[in-house]
């Protein structure tokens, strides 16, 4: 992920699929609560991307030194997608947690 400073419009059509929003919330250290709802037919982590781009652009720098809780919800995904994120996320961001939900399905 860049550092570019991007407009809402530049990526409208990736911004309406919702690949990740803030919700407003606050964790109890007063971090940002970001939440990435993966889906089965959600594959281009280059849209994500630059979905995350846009929206860690927008909190100010006080906002961003408290670090970020991001909720992964993999319940529709693949585990191998869940993890790339995940593994995406520690690479770019400073997390103060990061919570994943999926399925457990018994054998």
């Amino acid at each position: 992920m860049s550092n570019v400073n991007m407009e809402a419009t530049n990526i409208l059509p990736i911004l309406k699929k919702k690949l990740a929003f803030l919700s407003g919330g606050k964790d109890r250290r007063s971090g940002l609560i970001l939440t990435i709802p993966l889906s089965s037919d959600q594959t281009s982590m280059e849209e994500l991307s630059a979905t995350l781009d846009y929206l860690l652009s927008i909190p100010s720098e006080k906002c961003k030194a408290r670090g970020f809780t991001v909720i992964v919800d993999g319940r529709k995904s693949q585990w191998n997608i869940v993890k790339t994120v995940v593994l995406m996320l520690q690479s770019c961001m400073a997390l103060v947690s990061c919570y994943c939900v999926g399925r457990i399905v018994g054998k």
